[in-house]
């Protein structure tokens, strides 16, 4: 009988380290959220994934498309509203104001231990490289379920990769995950961010 998996997806975790891995390796492609699900998936069966993502209070259309296409295509999405933060520039003394994204960690951590103690699934795979979610994930691996981490080699904290029952190194399937260049702009595959 196959292990019964969930995929947890940090959205702006996976993306800044996609873009990283592809600035640093001179590449333009995109990832292919479809078939990182099937990759991290794979010999299990999978119950859901879910996308975490924070969001500005007027979502921009292409982000609205983006999300739209997750749920079509069977991604449950949450997603917390981006707060505004003054960041103040010591070189030049100015201010200015950020979105910073608040509760999508948290969101992801709580989802960890309440599949944990419902005893939902057999394993828990984390997408994301974050020592954030460290507690979480000893917290849930004392209730029994395996805890696999999936992370860009440069973005995962030692720490997680210390915690985690299995590490999935998604420099390593790059190529497996990456969309293909034929595939329509406004399906899945497209950009998380202008």
């Amino acid at each position: 009988m196959m292990e019964k998996s969930l995929i947890l997806i940090d959205g702006e975790n996976v993306f800044r380290s996609w873009w990283n891995y592809c600035k640093e390796n001179e590449l333009n492609d995109n990832i292919d959220y479809l078939k990182l699900i099937k990759e991290l998936s794979g010999g299990t069966n999978l119950l859901r994934a879910i996308f975490y993502d924070g969001v500005p209070e007027i979502i921009p259309t292409k982000k609205k498309n983006f999300h739209s296409a997750l749920q079509h295509n069977g991604i449950q999405l949450r997603t917390k509203i981006l707060k505004n933060r003054t960041h103040t520039c010591s070189n030049y003394n100015k201010k200015d104001i950020r979105q910073v994204q608040k509760g999508v960690d948290v969101s992801l951590a709580t989802d960890i231990l309440r599949h944990a103690w419902q005893k939902s699934c057999d394993v828990c795979i984390v997408v994301s490289g974050d020592e954030d979610y460290k507690d979480a994930i000893e917290c849930a691996k004392e209730k029994g379920i395996k805890i696999w981490v999936a992370s860009f080699k440069k973005s995962l904290s030692s720490d997680l990769r210390k915690v985690a029952d299995k590490t999935i190194i998604l420099d390593d399937l790059f190529h497996q995950i990456k969309k293909d260049a034929i595939q329509e702009p406004k399906d899945l595959n497209m950009a998380l961010h202008s």
